[in-house]
């Protein structure tokens, strides 16, 4: 009884850490794989969330708990969005194609939201339990898959540690990516292209400033 109760309490961090190898491997891999190998880390993930029989309520899915964090955190929310409204108005020019491009992004912190959330902090709970230092190992997850950014390493670090906690008092992920999106595109603004890569990650990064040394390597 005792080892199967240290599996169960083992297990499940066992696979937060494994998942978050595979995106890094995957994200630093990515230009030496098949376009279509997105397939395996999603199949994982899927597979997972079969396994663990979750649904849209525990994925943190559900419409009441999207309008409750939207209720709870209106006025913050509304403060990231003026705030963004009112830097984009000073350092460009607003346009269509910005929101657009806008939207599109925010769809993308959602996923990543729910895989932060989902197979790396929900993972790692059970085994550890809700505790700060349990937000900060999958801050830091989160915080390895956007090596070497200087940018990107320390903000996701800081807000995978706090949205866990936001996720712990309000589990909504489309909330938690939108809040996420809002805060992203600020970041984006208020830092340097030459220190931000256009918050590019892996080798991405290092292409972004030396293409033709990135190509010799990986092609």
């Amino acid at each position: 009884m005792r080892w199967e109760l240290h599996w169960k309490t083992a297990r499940h961090p066992a696979e937060a850490f494994a998942f978050s190898l595979l995106v890094v491997a995957y994200i630093w891999l990515r230009p030496l794989w098949w376009s279509w190998s997105i397939l395996i880390p999603l199949s994982l993930v899927g597979l997972s969330f079969f396994w663990h029989n979750e649904s849209l309520e525990s994925l943190g899915l559900s419409l009441r708990a999207f309008l409750g964090a939207i209720f709870a955190w209106r006025w913050y929310l509304a403060g990231c969005a003026a705030s963004l409204g009112v830097l984009l108005w000073i350092e460009t020019s607003t346009s269509m194609h910005v929101v657009v491009r806008w939207c599109g992004y925010a769809c993308w912190c959602v996923f990543q939201q729910l895989l932060l959330q989902n197979m790396t902090y929900r993972r790692l709970r059970d085994g550890l339990g809700p505790s700060w230092k349990t937000s900060g190992i999958a801050g830091a997850m989160f915080a390895a898959a956007h090596l070497p950014n200087p940018i990107l390493v320390p903000a996701t670090f800081l807000w995978g540690t706090v949205s866990t906690r936001l996720f712990e008092a309000r589990p909504s992920v489309p909330v938690l990516g939108l809040t996420q999106a809002l805060l992203s595109a600020m970041l984006y603004v208020v830092t340097p292209v030459a220190l931000n890569g256009q918050f590019r990650v892996g080798p991405s990064y290092w292409a972004f400033f030396h293409p033709s040394h990135l190509s010799a390597i990986f092609f």
